[in-house]
């Protein structure tokens, strides 16, 4: 194949699709809005410039005789894709698509008036002074806040009174610029994501993952086991997306949904369709499917036919280091013992030694992860390790 692409969004987690492109012999033309991006030397040709500059990027498409968009593991040009589309009748990813999953206000209208869901209950305002807040308190049940756009977790807190809102709200409120406020009952119950693709009209099921968070107030995840193995959820997962295709429309995607089990029904959190990122998707996944995912997005976007393999039984554990408190990163306790375990695969940090870490409040305070693959057996056991054993460093912490 010789025809040109584009690629939005250049990152440590896009690198494996931008080489499964240049397999497939394409011409890559990639934009960031990073100078010099990670996989920057991985495509033909490249663009600095912001995701906002949609005529800019229109130009350079034209100009370059664009043919298809691609987008990896990310959701932050996904708008742009669509716009880009429409303007230049490319196939792909549709406007009204994006605008429905990248709202979480929209998301959760849909859910409600759409596909009758009436939980978790829900409030949203354009500012802090039109918010109901007291008609809120009045509930007297802990709530989550967050922004009506964005990922990785950035913004998002529990509350439980006035006090403690004021106090998060203005730790966050660079979050909320320019975006809604979303206020949502919390709803205590496991929760767990699931990776997979809508294809033809139909849900196809990729892996289930269980999650592990961090207490209130931020909520976010310190481990998942990938590849859990529910039939009794799988086939909620499949009867809730039977429902979700026939009201959205939505098309040849690939899918991240995160919900919650409470008293065994699902309550939805949030649909991206995009792969998860750290690898999830392009290596985790493909592991499981046994077939390239990046391969099966690709040709997802160029509206091509695709076999999808039946998902093996590989089970693998993925953990986050973070620390719960301020200071500086001093590395990982029974850091040789770790690499000695039988399923031990991997392990990478996103600090360096002796960097100044924040406590865990969003996705970009993580430290690092390491990654374990094997049978259940296998697996139960080193988590049990792990769990006890490997934990972050970090000296001279404050609040």
């Amino acid at each position: 194949m010789t025809a040109n692409v584009a690629v939005f969004g250049l990152g440590k987690y896009q690198k494996s699709g931008i080489l499964e492109l240049r397999k497939k012999k394409f011409y890559i033309i990639g934009f960031d809005e990073s100078k010099n991006p990670f996989s920057k030397k991985d495509v033909n040709k490249f663009f600095y410039v912001s995701f906002l500059d949609y005529k800019r990027i229109e130009k350079i498409c034209k100009k370059n005789n664009v043919r298809y968009l691609f987008a990896f593991s990310t959701d932050a040009p996904l708008k742009l894709i669509a716009f880009l589309n429409k303007k230049l009748n490319l196939s792909g990813y549709k406007e009204d698509c994006i605008k429905l999953v990248n709202d979480k206000i929209k998301l959760r209208n849909f859910f409600l008036k759409k596909m009758n869901l009436s939980k978790p209950s829900f409030f949203y305002s354009k500012n802090l002074k039109d918010l109901s807040l007291k008609k809120i308190y009045r509930l007297n049940c802990p709530f989550v806040c967050k922004p009506s756009r964005g990922s990785g977790s950035r913004g998002v807190f529990m509350f439980e009174n006035k006090k403690q809102f004021s106090r998060l709200f203005k730790i966050n409120q660079s979050f909320y610029k320019n975006k809604m406020i979303l206020i949502e009952k919390f709803i205590n119950g496991t929760e767990y994501a699931v990776e997979g693709w809508i294809y033809k009209k139909k849900f196809i099921y990729g892996c289930l993952s269980k999650k592990n968070r961090t207490k209130p107030p931020y909520l976010l995840d310190t481990s998942l086991i990938i590849n859990f193995e529910n039939q009794k959820i799988k086939k909620k997962i499949e009867n809730f997306f039977k429902i979700f295709i026939k009201k959205s429309k939505i098309n040849n995607v690939p899918i991240h949904f995160e919900f919650l089990l409470s008293n065994q029904n699902i309550i939805p959190i949030d649909i991206a369709v995009r792969g998860a990122g750290f690898d999830v998707y392009s290596g985790i996944l493909s592991k499981i499917m046994e077939q390239s995912t990046n391969d099966i997005q690709i040709k997802l976007i160029m509206n091509k036919d695709i076999h999808f393999k039946k998902p093996n039984k590989k089970v693998f554990f993925l953990s986050f280091f973070y620390s719960k408190k301020n200071g500086y990163f001093k590395g990982i306790s029974n850091y040789s013992k770790l690499l000695s375990l039988k399923s031990f695969l991997e392990i990478k940090f996103y600090k360096k030694i002796n960097s100044k870490i924040q406590s865990l409040k969003n996705g970009s305070d993580r430290i690092g992860h390491f990654l374990l693959e094997g049978h259940k057996k296998i697996i139960n056991k080193d988590i049990i390790f792990s769990k006890k054993f490997i934990k972050t460093e970090v000296v001279n912490e404050r609040i």
